[in-house]
């Protein structure tokens, strides 16, 4: 084990590090909590798995609706539009046919889109927060820091003047 503080190399059955001291029975705890047990990773795994089944679901579900919708829109053609029998009303049943197909494929990929935002990034469930600056700073008055008891002290100090040609030579 590692220590969380330091990084030293401990064993395990130590009590404290024997670089900095910390206690590592606390560390060892929140450890042990956080390992998943058998009964989660099952869970998590059966999850997974009704996941996996869902999508085929809904994926053979969608195939069968499209060719189902497809031979409708087909029928409708032949029989209205093609064979000169309420051609108008064979165009019109077809754009809706058409539009309702569109309308409800833009519905299942928006919400699709918003659980996955949801899953991947908690930030775009909320707004960033808009905060006043001007409240942060409260009406009081600054302290007025007492001067340093270094300060000018500097210019006490004299420099030995040498001249020029000593330090030539």
């Amino acid at each position: 084990m590692f220590c969380p503080n330091c990084g030293t190399r401990n064993s395990s059955e130590q009590k404290f590090c024997r670089s900095c001291g910390l206690n590592l029975e606390k560390s060892i705890e929140s450890l042990l909590e956080q390992l998943p047990t058998a009964e989660s990773a099952n869970l998590l795994k059966q999850t997974k798995l009704l996941e996996k089944y869902g999508n085929f679901a809904f994926g053979g579900f969608a195939a069968v609706l499209l060719l189902g919708i497809s031979i409708l829109v087909f029928t409708i053609f032949n029989k209205m539009v093609l064979s000169g029998e309420n051609v108008i009303f064979g165009l019109l049943l077809l754009a809706f046919i058409i539009f309702a197909v569109l309308t409800l494929t833009y519905v299942f990929l928006n919400e699709s889109l918003k659980e996955k935002k949801a899953k991947a990034k908690p930030v775009f469930n909320r707004e960033l927060e808009k905060t006043n600056t001007a409240k942060l700073l409260e009406d009081k008055p600054f302290e007025i820091v007492p001067t340093s008891v270094t300060e000018g002290t500097t210019d006490l100090l004299y420099v030995e003047k040498r001249k020029i040609t000593d330090e030539l030579s």
